[in-house]
């Protein structure tokens, strides 16, 4: 039947469209995965580049502020005397508040010894520096109070006379600057100039002053000949704000912490407004930390963005993009189920005006079958027949000519004794055949007689193979046996298990020319007797080999018959053998080959070993 006259199946009609929008509901999620990707990295492109901004301007400013220190050293060390006019006058050239922002002050520390602290004092109050002192009290010998602070505030004026190597912190800031000779920060403090309103964390940076305006080599030169420090005291979160203030992106706070990330190293974070309570889609906080270096300390800076970074975001607009693109789904796909609905109908329409011509392409189909069918039956038949008349027609007329030779006054005894022999010869082949017609017939009327009885299946092949010694000895055939089993016992009909076997043996001799061999075997493994007969005669061609054990098939045909018979013996041993549970198999590598049948049965449980 044409394929065309097919109905094809409701299902397949509408699959299509449910395809269409599964694959267009994809491209829609594929798509939206890939503008939110997109988006999400420019947002944390643009939030590691203001990150590494707002990094550079940290050390930009530190630097900056270390650059203005070492410039207030230069100048002390070139003064030949220094007092409270010219350090004040230096500093406030400086314009810090203006061009400086950040810094509380530029101070200078001066060293001296515990003992000397009253004429310390007063050689202070002397550059007019009213009412200075020097606190708290300390019985350490080596001191460092604050002498100069300027520009001088009313936040400034409390630090005068404080003495720094009194706080831990601070002194282990101002023994490392004594011993490097460089810049070094202070850990997180409390400024002096802070009062209990609007306190804040601060940090200050020390640069060590030496005699002779020089940095020793040797460390105990450096303890020895150390004259003070110029230092910075920094509010944190003032110096931190500076630097955001300045900055471009407001979306991004910062926390700086000291050394470590920990609640209690908190220098300083960014001041921002509330943030609103709702939070929008693509609303994602980013966070990463770099490390600064400032003046031999470590900070940790920590950078994250706030909810009004999302609102520059291009992820607000996912979610439409989706949404849109399944609306877009949905209507296509409407349209291709409407499509689906109106093929389904022509489909029908087709289907009816093509039922007609199918039905008549099957009763067409199954006539020719039926034709072909009985064609083969018909040619079955004759050549069955054809066989039959011929194998039948063979031995009487043997019989008919050696019957009138007989009837004859003038034969000698010889010739008679032949004659007799032909006779009998010819007598039982055509009793083997009537035989064979017989057996068939009760295959085919399935009335197959069967007895099941104990059968030595060894002795049963020496027997026959003894019967079919002296038909090999006269076509000079050389016969051999072999076998691995004493005794075996097989249940089942000794003369229908001797027909098949005669049967090998016959098909063995009548297919080896003269000066072949046939070889026999007998053996048993597994449970199971095996019998193997294997001759380098004709061989079997692999065209035929397949339908070999079919009733009355032989390679040759009525006309080109080589040898004679029903072509009924391997399809019986076949339906013999399968009425004893066991099988039959032939091998050939092809014509001329010869060829080797394998008969396989189970033996009895009570095998006689």
């Amino acid at each position: 039947m044409s394929s065309k006259l097919r109905k094809i199946p409701k299902s397949k009609i509408y699959n299509l469209s449910y395809l269409v929008l599964a694959v267009l509901i994809l491209l829609s999620i594929g798509i939206t995965y890939i503008f939110y990707t997109s988006s999400r990295n420019k947002d944390i492109a643009r939030f590691t580049n203001e990150s590494k901004r707002l990094k550079s301007a940290i050390e930009n400013r530190v630097n900056l502020y270390i650059a203005l220190l070492k410039g207030t050293r230069g100048f002390v060390e070139a003064s030949t005397e220094m007092n409270n006019e010219k350090f004040s006058k230096y500093v406030n050239s400086l314009d810090l508040e203006n061009n400086y922002t950040g810094v509380q002050g530029i101070g200078f520390t001066q060293s001296f010894i515990g003992e000397e602290k009253a004429a310390f004092e007063n050689k202070i109050r002397a550059e007019g520096v009213a009412g200075f002192r020097v606190f708290p009290e300390s019985s350490s010998s080596e001191r460092q109070a604050i002498v100069y602070l300027f520009p001088l505030t009313e936040m400034n004026q409390r630090a005068l006379g404080f003495d720094m190597s009194t706080e831990e912190n601070r002194r282990i800031a101002l023994e490392r600057a004594r011993d490097t000779g460089k810049p070094v920060a202070t850990g997180k403090v409390r400024l002096i100039q802070e009062k209990d309103e609007d306190a804040q964390e601060g940090f200050l940076i020390y640069l060590p002053i030496y005699k002779n305006n020089q940095t020793p080599e040797l460390f105990q030169k450096r303890i020895s000949d150390l004259r003070g420090y110029v230092y910075s005291p920094f509010r944190a979160r003032n110096f931190l704000n500076e630097i955001y203030d300045n900055s471009r992106d407001k979306d991004i706070a910062i926390r700086l912490y000291d050394n470590e990330i920990l609640p209690q190293n908190l220098l300083a974070e960014t001041q921002h407004s509330e943030i609103e309570a709702y939070t929008r889609f693509g609303n994602e906080t980013y966070i990463t930390r770099e490390i600064v270096e400032v003046a031999g300390r470590q900070w940790i800076v920590e950078f994250y963005t706030l909810p009004s970074f999302g609102e520059q975001s291009n992820i607000v607009w996912t979610p439409l993009i989706f949404f849109c693109g399944i609306c877009f789904s949905f209507l296509l796909f409407g349209m291709t189920y409407w499509e689906a609905i109106s093929r389904e109908k022509l489909q029908n329409y087709a289907s009816d005006l093509y039922d007609l011509q199918a039905e008549r392409e099957i009763l067409f189909e199954n006539e020719s079958k039926a034709r072909k069918i009985a064609e083969e039956a018909n040619s079955a038949k004759d050549e069955f027949i054809a066989i039959v008349s011929h194998e039948l027609k063979t031995p009487l007329n043997t019989i008919a000519g050696w019957t009138r030779i007989i009837k004859s006054d003038d034969i000698s005894k010889q010739t008679r004794d032949l004659a007799l022999s032909k006779i009998d010869k010819n007598l039982r082949l055509q009793a083997k055949l009537v035989e064979q017609l017989l057996t068939y017939s009760e295959i085919i009327s399935k009335n197959t007689d069967f007895r099941e009885d104990k059968v030595d299946f060894q002795k049963l092949v020496e027997e026959i193979f003894e019967e079919n010694k002296s038909v090999a000895e006269e076509n000079e055939i050389i016969l051999s046996k072999e076998s691995d089993a004493e005794k075996a016992f097989v249940s089942g009909d000794a003369e229908k298990l001797k027909t098949v076997i005669n049967n090998l043996f016959s098909n063995a001799l009548k297919f080896t020319p003269k000066g072949g061999k046939i070889k026999v075997k007998v053996s048993h493994k597994n449970g199971l007797v095996c019998f193997e007969i294997k001759d380098n005669g004709r061989g079997i061609d692999s065209e035929f080999l397949p339908y070999i054990f079919e009733s009355y098939k032989q390679a040759d045909t009525p006309n080109t018959r080589e040898y004679g018979g029903l072509g009924l013996g391997l399809a019986i041993s076949k339906h013999i053998l399968n009425l004893h549970n066991g099988t039959i198999e032939v091998n050939s590598k092809g014509r001329g080959e010869g060829s080797e049948f394998t008969v396989k049965l189970p033996l009895m449980n009570d095998l006689t070993k």
